[in-house]
């Protein structure tokens, strides 16, 4: 019991700095590009971090699960997310999207695209996790079923952020690209 209570704290511990990373950001990061950029980049190393810390001696044994999972949460995170914003992108251009890039508007409510509830995925996602490590470690005494089901959670997360950091990291880029272009034909 005692390395399930200090993997707990440690895990907790994880989460305590993500959040406070979150706050950080919100009051150093100046654009919301950079800030939900960071958030997402934090989100996906807690998530890494708080899985190995906890489960990594049951790796092998949860890989026949995860893998697939990590697949679809890629499918999903890409068909929702990086789809709709490269779309956003060659409609609205860089310049405004990066401009616009955090708000929501009311079609997008209405259609419930992936910024719809963006702002609350991360703290949803890392709440949803601890609470899942917690209750299979402690309550159910890292029950094999329930270490298996955590990580499918957690790999799906991870799925469905990797296309979005993608997405996220070389955009910049893209758009340095776009706007050069832009410049050299006016």
């Amino acid at each position: 019991m005692i390395g399930t209570t200090a993997t707990i704290v440690i895990d907790l511990a994880f989460l305590a700095a993500f959040l406070i990373s979150i706050v950080i950001a919100k009051y150093s990061i100046a654009t919301e590009f950079g800030r939900t950029r960071f958030i997402m980049s934090a989100l996906f190393l807690y998530i890494v971090a708080s899985l190995t810390n906890t489960y990594w001696r049951f790796a092998l044994m949860t890989l026949p699960y995860t893998i697939p999972a990590g697949l679809i949460g890629i499918l999903l995170g890409y068909l929702a997310g990086v789809r709709t914003e490269r779309r956003k992108l060659m409609m609205q251009g860089a310049e405004r999207y990066i401009e616009r890039f955090a708000r929501i508007s009311k079609d997008e409510v209405a259609t419930f695209t992936w910024w719809t509830f963006i702002n609350f995925y991360s703290i949803t996602a890392a709440l949803i996790l601890i609470n899942f490590i917690g209750f299979t470690s402690v309550l159910m005494h890292s029950s094999k079923g329930l270490i298996n089901a955590t990580s499918v959670v957690g790999a799906s997360l991870i799925g469905s952020i990797i296309p979005y950091l993608i997405h996220l990291w070389i955009f910049p880029k893209q758009g340095t690209l776009q706007n050069s272009d832009s410049e050299a034909e006016g």
